[in-house]
């Protein structure tokens, strides 16, 4: 059983123009917690994105990752590769399989995936989709900065997108090509225009989320674009949502929403009958949000808190981030997996204690 912690909010949905009135639950779910709670290998990680592959595996990807021992709660004879993957079977957390991926040479571990013919490495976090040409990923290209030893010590130069062709084989087996993706600006004022964040793909066409950073009204907007599924990879067929109307300029994408994470996810809900997007407020925050839409492009609703993540209280120099939902393992139609990671401003804290730097779960349930 999992652990309860109770949690009954009755929130407002408004969706165009039209109030809902909806309850959910809350409760940690201790047995996906222990699937990533490992003592030997990959010890810990970040991202935690999910894709289906079929309708017993389950990709999962990652950034940073601890590859070593714990021993006594502590990390040990470790070292951090920049990112990994892992396979699980069966949907059920206590009897799946969870197996990880990174190439070891010589007892050496190294990324997953690495670019080919630019500087930098890549994380995996902003996730992928599965499509009838094969397995998209789309992965942040990032270099450190000189001379910067914190945490927060990189940069993002651009966003790629990988294809595998046979996803279906085992991963060290697959074909991977690689491709830049041009709808990314960096602005000298530090706002950023990206997209490629979650992919969601109703009927025969796939939407893809993009976010403006705008450092100067520090604050992080929803846009979004869409295109046909079988031409994922042609760039030019991307259209982009901007005042009502589906138009070619990535730059004149319309606001959807704000204050939403550097990561989030977006699905459909069929208890409640609409999307619903889970985030971390403004990227770094205690706070798990929803929001909820009849449709992908909106009108999305007010947002609410769904969680409070525990960990911040545990140490002033922890912080939490990367909450996203995962639809394709949620057991019931009205429920919705959902992951975060909590880290330390300070390397060493985070190296000490094995509590953190994994993905913890909760399950929402909701109850229209």
């Amino acid at each position: 059983m999992s652990i309860f912690k109770s949690l009954w909010v009755v929130c407002l949905l408004f969706l165009g123009g039209c109030t809902r009135q909806s309850e959910f639950s809350v409760e940690t779910v201790p047995e996906y917690d222990s699937l990533f709670n490992r003592e030997n290998g990959w010890i810990g990680s970040d991202i935690a994105s999910s894709i289906p592959i079929n309708g017993n595996r389950t990709l999962w990807l990652f950034g940073d990752t601890w590859i070593g021992k714990i021993r006594a709660g502590k990390r040990v004879d470790a070292t951090i590769v920049n990112n990994t993957i892992a396979i699980q079977k069966g949907n059920v957390p206590a009897k799946a399989e969870l197996e990880f991926y990174y190439p070891v040479n010589k007892g050496k571990p190294s990324s997953f995936l690495t670019p080919s013919g630019d500087k930098g490495f890549f994380w995996l976090s902003h996730g992928g989709i599965l499509t009838r040409k094969g397995l998209f990923l789309f992965m942040s290209r990032v270099i450190k900065l000189p001379g910067d030893d914190s945490v927060f010590g990189f940069k993002s130069m651009g966003l790629t997108m990988a294809r595998i062709q046979n996803p279906e084989d085992s991963p060290s087996r697959w074909r991977i090509t690689q491709r830049v993706v041009p709808w990314v600006k960096f602005s000298p004022d530090g706002t950023e225009i990206v997209f490629g964040q979650p992919l969601l793909k109703v009927g025969g066409m796939i939407y893809v989320y993009g976010l403006e950073t705008n450092a100067k009204e520090h604050n992080r907007y929803l846009l979004l674009a869409r295109v046909q599924e079988d031409r994922l990879e042609d760039f030019d067929a991307w259209r982009f949502y901007s005042d009502g109307k589906w138009q070619t300029d990535f730059m004149k994408a319309s606001r959807l929403a704000d204050h939403f994470g550097a990561e989030f996810s977006v699905s459909y809900q069929p208890a409640l009958h609409n999307y619903v997007a889970i985030y971390t407020e403004n990227g770094l925050s205690k706070n798990i949000m929803s929001r909820f839409a009849a449709a992908p492009e909106g009108p999305w609703s007010k947002p609410r808190i769904v969680y409070k993540c525990p960990e911040m209280d545990w140490n002033s120099h922890y912080f939490c981030y990367a909450a996203k939902g995962h639809p394709e393992l949620s057991l019931h139609k009205d429920e919705l997996l959902v992951s975060y990671v909590c880290n330390a401003d300070d390397f060493w804290k985070m190296a000490a204690d094995t509590r953190i730097y994994r993905p913890k779960f909760i399950k929402v349930k909701f109850r229209s």
